[in-house]
């Protein structure tokens, strides 16, 4: 009798399985089975990989979970019939996941219509014959005493009785990978030296005859499982593109209104008269929206970005629109992107075509304080058909080693500074972990004894399991029907309902998702134009066109964009100087060409750009790359070769651009290279220009934009820009109020003060919360004070608003902080203005003589006694004030910490010459100088041949410089490289393009002297 194995379990049953599905599928193929049960316990979350796995190994798939019973031990399986079946077991699962009292008794027999039920339990078998449910007895993957009683009574009510593999594992020998994972799920110690315990009884896929053999006594057992699977004929969901509802109109109704609205907004972009231009590719996007079904996604977008009010009006949020979808006209003229498509140029093809089979993706940003209330209004609005996407985290090689180091027992110092030297991504050569680790020159000192061998061997079969579920950045699926009749839905540990597959899967199985995003920038310009706008200045958005202006132009030219979003990295700021125009549309080339594999092709873009001559890839390629300079810069560039060469249609050169991104493309990448090289042959295109220009394709390997997304970000890296250059304090303060960017506060603050402003120090009389920022002057904000909670901040500023401090005294008085919060205010400086005369050795004397009255208060005092006279007390010693003042805030208000070099604590000018200032550097090119810098970032990076190098972001007080250390170098000095830290350097100032760099060849650390 052969056997369907039922009850498979992957490693999708969380901290329970260890194979993957696809694993398992090739598995079950290797042993010469016809198909798989894929059960994970509560969830559907590796559906997709698994339909994909059974079809690629020629396998039936039987779509089931097991549902647990909370607090109870009680389980069952079901396996789905047909739709019905499908969508009750996605309702089953979310009822198991949202309520707490989940009763299998009570809750299933109403959504079991489609599902065939296995239980062990007489009980549950007997309620569910009794509600006419189909159901089997479950005998396990062994004969038992209670197997032999569950047959006798399925016998006797003429039910099938079936074998279940009930498998964690796909083979035996991940038995090891199992006891690590349940003591990581325990949170217990694992002991190296016992190879056994009670996980010996952990299941894996055994072979046929093995089954077989086990059931010799009961060989009927095993046919009943193929009659079962016979029941299951069902494949998968098939839901074609389901689109989110627009007010629940007909379609016909939202192709009228989307025309409408589409028109009304052109008309307040471009005015009345709105040229032939605009109206004919108004009316082709129209038609293709209308032919595609796509009209209410576009007005449900709208709705979500500008949500009416109470009033009627509508709300007009700060966002950026971004991605393909900011090429469309109609997207446009719904005010929910802002670059204009027909100005520049943009391929609304990309974006949408008649053969794309997959849903559009609008991506849009908000400022990322206001992303959170804008889902929440999106959940509510459309309650009980919306949920967030998730995603599936998996263990990556930082968490699977401390994970596994924690479950040897090693203290968690140990454990963090191991696994704080472990770059997210390297590639050192060596044929498993430990062997990569060891060539890591950040690793060189670690001491890898036992038993660190046995943690990485364990740690490297780790790398890859599902660890758990979290929520995507922003991603929302909107359905017609009830959102779990698509998906199963769980809350996450934020509290907002998430559906159980993660972005690939959404789109596999045709779900449409809306991005909302938050964006920090966003933040940024918004708090700044507000901060102007309070001083009477009036910038109208309709008007505004900050890439227009030559100031901004010719600071962008120079690179000085430190703080403007998309611009800002050390790599976008030296390709802005090597550039040297400041244009708009550079940026746009710019922002694109800058990715990981296409580092070769940025110095071509630079060297043409500055008049090289170059040649076209091939004649038959004819202008389609002449605004790049011949090179494909954007993702569409891939689609509109391989049309314009290969023959390709449309949707055929969106699919290749689209597989470039994936992770798991090589048999797709292999067919659509024969389909692209056979073409290209076909229409005599040279084999070497063929080949070169697959070359360049290649190097949209990973992630990459398109056009219309980088048109989006060069947008608003602009107006940061133009806010930069023309409200320096304002902006800077709104950067810092919002957190930064790619840089530290310390970075932002240091360049403020390069810009010429003065840091006014945190004050409880003058300071808000965030930063503020006026003419040359910004003022720390009271957020920036370390250890202060949110509601002493708050108390802080009602108090004042009541009646402003009189006293330090008052202060302390009416505020009642903690310990630790009034001494990091009095070290930060924020109580200075109270104490006029006074040094903080005194108000440190105060605060503690208050304290002292406050615990010795009579409960039944009607007054308040003053506090006594402080008696006369040395203030602080500078380098013991500022150091004091660096722990509390993180950085100096009035100087730089590379000011207490140690030992000549003196100015650099005065040091004999050996330090040569940041800001001098472009007079010694060629020239191998001695710098003292502060290091503020680094980014690690392979080269071909697989050695690791870094490139670091360098201050002193005058100026920023961007530092090489090759492999060598970095080899010798990568363990002692540490942010916040002030260097010595040795190296050679080199130029390219007019972008100055600093090759390093000897470093040593500086001890600073009041640090």
């Amino acid at each position: 009798m052969l056997l369907f194995p039922l009850r498979v379990r992957s490693s999708y049953s969380l901290m329970q399985g260890t194979s993957c599905p696809e694993a398992l599928c090739q598995r079950a193929r290797e042993l010469g089975y016809k198909g798989l049960a894929l059960t994970d316990r509560n969830n559907l979350y590796g559906l997709w990989r698994f339909l994909k796995g059974c079809r690629e190994n020629g396998l039936k798939a039987i779509i089931g979970a097991e549902i647990s019973e909370p607090n109870s031990k009680r389980l069952i399986t079901c396996l789905v019939q047909n739709e019905k079946g499908y969508k009750n077991l996605c309702q089953l699962i979310s009822a198991r996941q949202l309520k707490k009292d989940f009763c299998l008794t009570t809750d299933v027999p109403s959504l079991a219509e489609g599902l065939v039920i296995l239980s062990s339990d007489v009980e549950l078998i007997r309620g569910y014959l009794a509600a006419r449910l189909l159901v089997a007895a479950d005998l396990g993957c062994r004969p038992t005493a209670n197997g032999r009683l569950l047959r006798l009574f399925a016998e006797k009510h003429r039910i099938l009785a079936v074998v279940t593999v009930d498998s964690d594992l796909g083979q035996k020998k991940e038995r090891d990978l199992h006891r690590l994972v349940q003591a990581i799920a325990e949170g217990r110690c694992l002991d190296p030296r016992k190879k056994t315990d009670k996980n010996d009884e952990v299941n894996y896929l055994r072979c046929q005859k093995d089954y077989s053999d086990i059931f010799s006594v009961w060989p009927e057992a095993l046919g009943a499982t193929e009659k079962l699977a016979a029941l299951c004929p069902f494949t998968g969901p098939d839901f074609g593109v389901v689109m989110p509802p627009w007010r629940g109109a007909r379609t016909d109704d939202a192709v009228a209104a989307l025309r409408e609205k589409a028109y009304n907004g052109a008309r307040q972009r471009y005015g009345d008269d709105l040229g032939e231009e605009v109206v004919e590719r108004l009316e082709h996007e129209l038609r293709i929206i209308k032919d595609m079904g796509f009209s209410s996604y576009f007005l449900v977008v709208r709705d979500i970005v500008h949500r009416k009010k109470k009033d009627g009006t509508r709300e007009m949020r700060r966002i950026c629109g971004r991605g393909s979808g900011a090429a469309s006209l109609v997207a446009y003229s719904l005010m929910i992107t802002n670059v204009c498509p027909v100005k520049y140029n943009l391929y609304f093809e990309r974006f949408l075509n008649p053969e794309r089979k997959d849903p559009p993706d609008i991506d849009i940003d908000f400022s990322w304080d206001e992303r959170d209330e804008v889902i929440q209004d999106v959940l509510a609005d459309f309650k009980g058909h919306a949920a967030m996407v998730c995603n599936h985290v998996f263990f990556q090689p930082r968490m699977a080693i401390r994970e596994t180091a924690k479950v040897f027992g090693l203290p968690g110092y140990e454990i963090s500074r191991f696994t704080g030297k472990i770059p997210y991504m390297h590639n050192s050569g060596g044929e498993n972990l430990h062997e990569k680790l060891s060539c890591l020159p950040a690793l060189r000192d670690q001491d890898l004894s036992e038993p660190w061998p046995e943690v990485l061997r364990l740690a490297e079969e780790l790398i890859g399991l599902p660890r758990y579920l979290s929520v995507h950045p922003g991603g929302v699926v909107i359905t017609p029907a009830p959102i779990d009749h698509y998906v199963p839905v769980q809350m996450a540990e934020k509290g907002v309902p998430i559906i159980q597959w993660e972005k690939d899967a959404t789109e596999e199985a045709g779900l449409v998702k809306i991005d909302l995003l938050g964006n920090r920038s966003l933040g940024v310009i918004r708090d700044a134009v507000a901060a102007v706008q309070q001083k009477g200045v009036v910038l109208e958005e309709n008007l505004w066109h900050p890439e227009e202006d030559r100031e901004t132009k010719l600071a962008v030219a120079a690179g000085k964009t430190m703080g403007c979003f998309y611009i800002e990295s050390p790599a976008m700021r030296l390709l802005e100087q090597k550039a040297g125009t400041g244009d708009f549309e550079q940026l746009v080339i710019q922002s694109s060409i800058i990715r990981p594999a296409a580092n070769e092709f940025v110095r071509e873009y630079v060297r043409r750009l500055h008049g090289g001559t170059w040649q076209p890839l091939c004649q038959e390629i004819g202008d389609i790359l002449d605004e790049t300079f011949g090179l494909m810069v954007y993702q569409e560039d891939v689609s509109k070769v391989a049309v314009a060469l290969a023959g390709f249609s449309h949707g055929e050169g969106d699919g290749l651009r689209k597989v470039l991104s994936k992770k798991d493309k090589v048999v797709r990448l292999r067919e659509y290279k024969d389909k692209f090289f056979a073409g290209c042959r076909r229409n005599s295109v040279a084999e070497q220009e063929i080949e070169r220009m697959w070359e360049m394709m290649m190097s949209f390997d990973g992630y990459s934009f398109c056009k219309p997304h980088s048109a989006s970000y060069a947008r608003v890296s602009f107006q940061a820009a133009y806010l930069k250059c023309h409200y320096p304090a304002q902006f800077m303060a709104a950067v810092i109020s919002n957190g930064g960017g790619y840089y530290s506060i310390f970075a932002y603050v240091s360049e403020a003060k390069r810009m010429g402003l003065k840091v006014l120090p945190p004050s409880v009389v003058h300071s808000e919360l965030c930063w503020s920022g006026e003419g040359d002057e910004i003022r720390v904000g009271l957020m920036a004070v370390h250890g202060l909670s949110e509601k002493f901040l708050g108390r802080i500023l009602s108090r004042r608003k009541q009646r402003i401090f009189q006293s330090e005294y008052d202060f302390f008085l009416r505020t009642s902080p903690a310990d630790n919060e009034a001494r990091a205010l009095i070290h930060a400086g924020a109580l200075d203005d109270l104490a006029v005369g006074q040094n903080r050795t005194v108000l440190l004397w105060q605060w503690a003589s208050f304290l002292h009255q406050k615990m010795n208060r009579s409960s039944d005092m009607l007054f308040q006694a003053p506090l006594s006279e402080a008696p006369v007390l040395p203030a602080p010693d500078r380098r013991t004030l500022l150091r004091r003042e660096y722990r509390v805030l993180g950085f100096l208000c009035g100087h730089h910490p590379l000011e207490f070099l140690h030992p000549a604590n003196v100015k650099r000018g005065q040091t004999a010459g050996k330090f040569v200032r940041i800001q001098d550097l472009q007079k010694r090119i060629g020239q191998r100088v001695f710098i003292a810098a502060w290091l503020l970032t680094g980014k690690l990076i392979s080269t071909k041949t697989g050695e690791v190098m870094e490139f670091l972001t360098f201050e002193d007080e005058t100026a920023i410089v961007e530092a090489t250390f090759f492999p060598d170098i970095y080899k010798k000095y990568a363990n002692i490289l540490q942010s916040g830290r002030g260097y010595r350097l040795l190296g050679l100032v080199e130029e390219d393009f007019g972008a100055l760099t600093f090759t390093v060849e000897a470093l040593q650390p500086i001890t600073v002297s009041s640090f």
